[in-house]
């Protein structure tokens, strides 16, 4: 089965319980994000920038921004401090990985047709998704007083 019963509780509590705040800001960027991409597409007649790669960034920003916060929640709620440092650190080499495979894979497919002002607005979109995540974890820090 592809949604396990544990993966659709584990959503259910984590869009309903106490902590879903923590989750907005994310949700907030991801969709004044994705409207300014899709009103710009229709508005600007050049090509100059690709903007279904940034829309395709903003997503996959979006998807690990989620995970990553989800790990620095849980690692906000452990009293143990190794716990809590596999937790933080395991969310940056995530955060890292994934956007290195994802952009070594963007280069591999288009070598010579890179488009580097969405490259380079990716780069923008992740500083973004970094300071709201980091601004999240920071207020939950001082709301649980760790």
């Amino acid at each position: 089965m592809l949604l396990s019963k544990k993966f659709i509780f584990d959503f259910y509590i984590m869009t309903t319980g106490s902590g879903v705040k923590i989750y907005y800001p994310v949700i907030y960027l991801f969709l004044a994000l994705s409207a300014i991409i899709l009103v710009l597409k229709f508005i600007q007649s050049q090509d100059a920038i690709d903007y279904n790669v940034l829309l395709s960034g903003n997503f996959l920003l979006f998807g690990i921004g989620w995970l990553t916060l989800r790990m620095n929640k849980k690692a906000m709620e452990h009293k143990n401090l190794q716990v809590f440092l596999r937790l933080i650190y395991g969310s940056f080499l995530v955060k890292f990985f994934f956007l290195a495979i994802a952009a070594f894979i963007y280069i591999a497919i288009y070598k010579k047709n890179i488009n580097k002002p969405a490259l380079f607005g990716c780069f923008g979109f992740y500083l973004i998704y970094t300071i709201v995540e980091v601004r999240s974890v920071m207020k939950l820090s001082k709301k649980s007083n760790a």
